[in-house]
């Protein structure tokens, strides 16, 4: 077998494992509620509260059609003093993913702060800046194990082998 057979093949292969990667892989996100179960709440622990596959949970009605789900959201309600939190898989996209949360404020006491983030487990965060987990490593590992294959294959100590 020629090295360019074997380069040709080995990077197919990392490109279809790399591709395969990223469609099997849907967002993960924590999903709680703090007026149910209090751990949900600030301080977060990570290891107390389920993640889930968002792309394996019920869809919304009103979205299922039309979105996937594709964001994780952290939100925080402060209501006549009461502070409720929320983590849970989002549906639409905007331009603050991954960026400074939102707050917006209401009549009688009411403040919201709306955070929402695109990789897995992101919304377990303060609230005060989402900050990523970024997981692009482990879905590019097959793309780099194929480039270090074909690296080893041009320097031909990899042909002995096969």
């Amino acid at each position: 077998m020629t090295s360019t057979l074997l380069q040709k093949i080995c990077l197919l292969t990392g490109l279809v494992c790399f591709l395969y990667v990223q469609e099997i892989t849907g967002i993960t996100c924590f999903d709680c509620n703090s007026l149910y179960d209090p751990r949900c709440g600030d301080p977060f622990d990570a290891y107390s509260i389920g993640e889930v596959n968002c792309s394996k949970q019920q869809p919304l009605e009103h979205l299922k059609d039309k979105y996937q789900p594709s964001v994780c959201r952290k939100l925080s309600f402060k209501i006549y003093g009461k502070t409720r939190i929320v983590r849970k898989c989002g549906y639409i996209q905007d331009q603050h993913d991954d960026k400074a949360c939102v707050k917006r404020s209401g009549t009688h006491d009411v403040h919201a702060l709306l955070c929402s983030c695109t990789t897995d487990k992101c919304n377990s965060a303060p609230s005060t800046l989402m900050i990523e987990n970024n997981n692009y490593l482990l879905k590019a590992l097959p793309l780099c194990l194929t480039i270090m294959i074909m690296v080893l294959a041009n320097s031909n100590s990899i042909i002995q082998y096969l």
